[in-house]
């Protein structure tokens, strides 16, 4: 069988960040409209154990040139500080240690089962349309 590819996981993803957010960015809370919500990820995205964990994305709103405005997702990413208190406030300390701890570990230590990422993440879209 062929490899699922990241590209594929992470279109699917978006698909459900879109349908969660409605529009709306998950840290100012402002209707930016899908096309200005991007995905934010709480660990980088290079951290592939946490990179489809749906506690790890949230729906941050981009910058907007039409307006001059810097998005949240560029302000929290900037700012170690402010990324961590978004943390705390979006989710359980429980969570967040948990999350910590997948988002350490390496591919060998916690292989990532692409086909039932696929699958789950298929599930949320059906379950949101």
């Amino acid at each position: 069988m062929k490899k699922i590819s990241d590209k594929v996981l992470d279109d699917l993803q978006r698909k459900v960040i879109y349908l969660i957010s409605d529009g709306y960015c998950k840290r100012c809370k402002k209707h930016v409209g899908v096309e200005y919500i991007e995905v934010a990820h709480m660990y980088r995205r290079n951290r592939k154990t946490v990179r489809w964990d749906m506690r790890n994305v949230y729906p941050l709103c981009k910058n907007d040139v039409r307006i001059n405005k810097v998005g949240c997702h560029q302000i929290i990413d900037n700012d170690h500080i402010l990324k961590t208190s978004f943390m705390y406030d979006v989710m359980s300390k429980e969570d967040i240690e948990d999350l910590q701890r997948l988002a350490n570990l390496t591919i060998k230590d916690y292989p990532i089962d692409r086909v039932a990422i696929k699958e789950n993440l298929i599930k949320y879209l059906e379950a949101l349309r």
